[in-house]
């Protein structure tokens, strides 16, 4: 089981349109540079979550994109099913011990997946960001 570099760089571009003030509009150009991604894929992610209805965006000049809604409203669950559909795609045999462990591994992660929103994910990157901030003494 592997989360894909696709699914983790969506979550970290969603991270950073969090923490944008509600209702203003970035530029995927501007993400893509702050995250040291291409444009073009970063425009991809962004063109999926939009489909999503995660999303929305604008063109001109003074488009880009936003959230959706509010970011305490949007759990990993939904951004990982936009994504990808299944969270992890199990055998579905009906019958079979190994399809019982692997749906059960599944309905944790979907579990644990719903529980998290990018509300969360943004005060956990902030707490990262400054326990990486170097500390001045004078």
């Amino acid at each position: 089981m592997r989360v894909s570099q696709r699914l983790d760089y969506a979550v970290q571009t969603l991270v950073l349109l969090a923490a944008q003030p509600q209702g203003s509009y970035t530029a995927a150009g501007q993400l893509a540079d702050h995250l040291g991604l291409p444009r073009r894929f970063v425009e991809q992610q962004i063109t999926e979550l939009s489909r999503a209805g995660i999303v929305r965006c604008r063109r001109g000049p003074a488009g880009g994109c936003a959230l959706e809604t509010d970011p305490g409203e949007v759990t990993a669950l939904e951004i990982v099913t936009a994504l990808q559909g299944e969270v992890i795609d199990v055998p579905k045999q009906p019958g079979s011990a190994a399809a019982e462990l692997w749906a059960g591994m599944a309905g944790a992660a979907e579990a644990h997946l719903g529980s998290v929103t990018l509300a969360d994910l943004l005060e956990k990157q902030r707490e990262l960001d400054e326990s990486l901030t170097p500390m001045y003494y004078i």
